[in-house]
């Protein structure tokens, strides 16, 4: 093998779920693109991290200050959805239900995985919960925990919702339940459990 390509490929699996071979696919498929598609990915990416690339208030992706949620004066500013991941936000935006704004923390608590409170943009959120309190009622002012349903993301929900309640605002979390077209008989017990506590 090539250094260019071998260097290619040690580039590549530093990417999350992206191992030897599955760089090589990706190398082989780019070898097939006309070179003005493979220059204009080289330059995409050299300037990926130039200029802004997180909106600074929510912390999704944007391309000036404020991302195009957190700018549109349409949206409910005083609804917050807490999520770990910008690709949370992007499925929660696909649903197209969400009319509020979002938070991302950049992950969950995982102290096995070097992700401990102090990494996580929660100070931001405490910070931006107590603006809105300066303009708005707290009554009108939620905050939805819509963290992973995982012991990291429950462990993160527990956490900043006890961060949150001095501050008097409305604190929910995303229902936990039975998905529809699914059987009680496969359902496991936390599952159910929180079908029966979550009941309507």
């Amino acid at each position: 093998m090539t250094e260019k390509l071998q260097k290619l490929i040690e580039k590549l699996i530093k990417l999350p779920g992206i191992g030897p071979r599955h760089a090589m696919r990706l190398i082989l498929a780019l070898l097939e693109w006309p070179d003005e598609d493979v220059r204009e990915l080289g330059e995409t990416v050299a300037v990926l991290k130039e200029g802004h690339v997180l909106c600074e208030r929510c912390f999704n992706f944007s391309d000036n200050g404020l991302c195009s949620i957190c700018a549109n004066g349409k949206r409910n500013q005083h609804r917050i959805a807490v999520v770990e991941r910008v690709t949370d936000l992007a499925t929660m935006e696909k649903a197209g239900i969400f009319d509020g704004v979002y938070h991302v923390l950049g992950g969950a608590i995982n102290p096995a995985g070097g992700y401990l409170p102090e990494k996580l943009k929660v100070h931001e959120l405490i910070i931006r919960v107590n603006e809105l309190k300066g303009s708005a009622n707290p009554a009108k002012i939620e905050v939805i925990l819509a963290t992973n349903p995982t012991t990291y993301g429950e462990t993160t929900a527990l956490y900043i919702e006890q961060e949150l309640k001095p501050l008097g605002v409305l604190i929910t979390r995303l229902a936990r339940g039975l998905a529809s077209g699914t059987t009680i008989e496969y359902a496991d017990e936390s599952t159910l459990a929180n079908a029966l506590k979550n009941r309507k």
